[in-house]
């Protein structure tokens, strides 16, 4: 009798606990405390749904890893592409106006016999000296030679300028020693005043000696070739006078000019395989 009221008790307990939260559910005296609990674990909930979310992405990523790899070296080998064509095109348009202006000079100068030529490289001091190494001493050399009838001393220019001379030649190339050499001179004038002076090159430059005090040289004028000595053609351009020395006690002025082409930077240049004196196709006074 005993043991079955202890087996009975807990039963009784528990159904009289079900029916009060019944009842209090049905008077919403338990809507508080479920609505504190909801509270609490949305924080969680929204924290569970986060990582949730970060994984399912870092999963996704990891599969897909290589294949973004293989996207990416892809990309990056068509870009490289790219910008290859890209140099070649700006190669071919700069190669394009040289040429253009090369013909055009040669169009317009009927009377020169020109042979155009690539600079193929800058030629080192001792070879073109014979002894010992000057640094100052410039040269290039260029693809053209005796087979194509170059010879030593014929003058080298581009479609804006003098540039030099030939001073030695192969059979397939030829070393053109350039106005800029400190060994190199040229009969000039003053296109302007038509002072007559000697454009010397200093290693780096260009220099106009032995103007005389009573003739005017300045800066902006153009210096053309004079056409003594026969050696060039009349007119050819030199450079611009960029400034002028003018001392009392010096018998002559001297004026530093500046090419119109970068020396140091030539790629194609005509040789003159010959000329008729005086007639370079610009106009004289």
């Amino acid at each position: 009798m005993f043991s079955l009221r202890r087996q009975i008790s807990p039963l009784v307990i528990l159904a009289f606990v079900a029916v009060l939260l019944v009842v209090l559910d049905q008077a919403g005296s338990l809507r508080q405390p479920q609505d504190l609990v909801r509270n609490a674990t949305v924080p969680v909930e929204r924290e569970l749904t986060r990582s949730t979310e970060a994984v399912r992405e870092w999963l996704f990523a990891l599969r897909h890893l290589s294949t973004l790899r293989r996207e990416n070296e892809r990309l990056r080998g068509e870009l490289e592409q790219l910008a290859q064509v890209r140099v070649r095109l700006i190669e071919l348009e700069n190669e394009n106006r040289q040429l253009r202006e090369l013909l055009a000079f040669k169009r317009d100068r009927p009377n020169f016999l020109l042979l155009v030529a690539q600079v193929i490289a800058r030629e080192r001091p001792a070879l073109v000296t014979g002894g010992d190494p000057n640094p100052l001493v410039q040269a290039v050399r260029i693809d053209q030679g005796r087979a194509q009838g170059v010879e030593p001393g014929m003058p080298v220019i581009t479609a804006r300028s003098l540039v030099g001379r030939v001073v030695e030649a192969g059979e397939q190339w030829a070393v053109v020693k350039l106005i800029s050499d400190e060994s190199m001179s040229v009969a000039a004038l003053d296109q302007q005043s038509r002072a007559a002076g000697v454009v010397q090159g200093t290693g780096d430059g260009l220099v106009m000696r032995f103007i005389p005090h009573d003739q005017s040289v300045e800066p902006g004028d153009v210096i053309i070739t004079s056409g003594l000595g026969g050696n060039f053609p009349k007119g050819l351009v030199i450079g611009t006078v960029q400034s002028v020395r003018r001392q009392d006690i010096a018998p002559y002025q001297e004026a530093t000019i500046v090419p119109p082409v970068d020396l140091t930077n030539l790629e194609y240049v005509f040789v003159i395989r010959a000329f008729t004196a005086g007639d370079t196709g610009e106009d004289e006074e």
